[in-house]
């Protein structure tokens, strides 16, 4: 009786602590997650967080007639179910971070090149601070310096999901070496990553098929630091009393790619298991800001490919890889009430060999329940095929994010 009479005050206390604490407050126990800390010798810390995202979609796959229903498609799924674990061990220099994908959606792309298996590591990484994690070095299968977007947790966006243009040209999970610091220059806060990696994406068990992946970033941040780290999470629900700028760029070479889109996407090989490997270089310019309950994002993304159409040896095609440019920027405001309206335009310019061009027009409604932790998020996308005779849909939204 004793032991129930804890657990249940245990329970009434972390729900009351949960309740009195405001939204802003980062050190609140949905936050911090289900800490196991030896704190008196510092020799393991264990941070456990879950979360679960249920989707419902329903497209119209032509505009122009929205009440037929041989072209309504409508489908729920859970779109995201991840289990985290993050700490130190042995010494708090020594950090890592292990996060596993459950959703089916999430597990996709097995190959030979995964031994069939299901690719539901998404972070294995082990990192060694310096400087009081001024600088550190990671070691393990991580993302990529790339864009902004990206990187930030697909539980802090302030729309249902990511861009269009992110889907198309962002560089995603690879494993190899990164090297990340932060410096004050010229009275101004600055951060900077540098990556080797072996430039085929996550949980390939092959030696490397192409050369490596070079990653380079660096981030200015002229007017401080942002609440929170609020400079990779979207939606402003800190509410910035002061403006807060972040400005990135990325620059990406991998060295004989042998997929499509750099280091995702199709494997460039025909039936006997040769290989076509090609050069890509990939451009990305970024910036964030925020004030007040409102906040901007655009990026911009570039991608060349030499020679991108790939024939066989017997001069048959076989595939090209996606090359071209695109654009996309939201805007958003955060009321007091934690509710948001945010609206988002994207543009992807394929090169002329891989496809026409194509616009996205996005208007996004959020309840921030509890910050990015419990959410409920809707939005409404009409996508406008430019130079082709394609039909344009329009594609509805709903979802809700809860995790710790």
């Amino acid at each position: 009786m004793k032991t129930l009479k804890k657990v249940l005050l245990l329970v009434v206390g972390t729900v009351a602590s949960v309740s009195a604490h405001s939204q802003a407050n980062d050190d609140s126990p949905l936050r911090r997650g289900l800490v196991f800390q030896d704190v008196e010798n510092e020799t393991y810390k264990v941070k456990l967080g879950f979360r679960i995202q249920p989707l419902f979609t329903t497209n119209f796959r032509d505009f122009e007639v929205l009440d037929d229903p041989q072209l309504i498609e409508t489908g729920m799924q859970i779109r995201r179910a991840r289990i985290k674990l993050d700490g130190y061990l042995g010494d708090p220099r020594w950090v890592y971070k292990l996060e596993l994908a459950l959703g089916n959606r999430n597990l996709g792309g097995t190959s030979g090149h995964t031994s069939l298996g299901a690719r539901i590591i998404l972070d294995a990484v082990v990192k060694y601070q310096i400087d009081g994690g001024k600088y550190s070095f990671w070691f393990g299968q991580t993302k990529l310096p790339g864009n902004r977007e990206r990187v930030v947790s697909s539980q802090k966006l302030q729309f249902v999901d990511r861009s269009l243009a992110n889907s198309r040209f962002n560089l995603d999970r690879d494993m190899g070496f990164q090297f990340h610091g932060k410096e004050k220059f010229l009275n101004s806060d600055w951060k900077w990553a540098v990556a080797i990696s072996q430039g085929e994406g996550r949980n390939i068990t092959d030696l490397n098929a192409g050369g490596f992946e070079y990653t380079a970033r660096a981030e200015w941040l002229p007017l401080g630091q942002f609440t929170n780290k609020g400079d990779y999470l979207e939606a402003d629900i800190y509410r910035e009393e002061s403006l807060k700028l972040s400005i990135g760029a990325t620059y990406d070479f991998n060295n004989d790619a042998v997929r499509t889109r750099s280091n995702q996407g199709s494997w460039l090989e025909d039936a006997a298991g040769t290989f076509y490997p090609r050069d890509i270089s990939t451009v990305i310019m970024d910036v964030m800001a925020k004030y007040n309950g409102w906040s901007m994002t655009a990026e911009w993304f570039d991608r060349t490919v030499n020679d991108p159409v790939i024939y066989d040896e017997q001069g048959n095609f076989l595939d090209v890889f996606y090359a071209g440019s695109a654009w996309s920027s939201q805007l958003g405001y955060v009321f007091k009430s934690n509710w948001e309206v945010a609206g988002r335009y994207t543009r992807v310019t394929p090169d002329e060999v891989v496809g026409g061009a194509f616009e996205q027009y996005t208007l996004g409604v959020s309840r921030y329940v509890y910050g990015h932790n419990i959410k409920v998020q809707t939005d409404v996308s009409f996508t406008n095929m430019v130079e082709t005779a394609e039909s344009d849909p329009l594609m509805f939204r709903f979802q809700i994010e809860i995790g710790i």
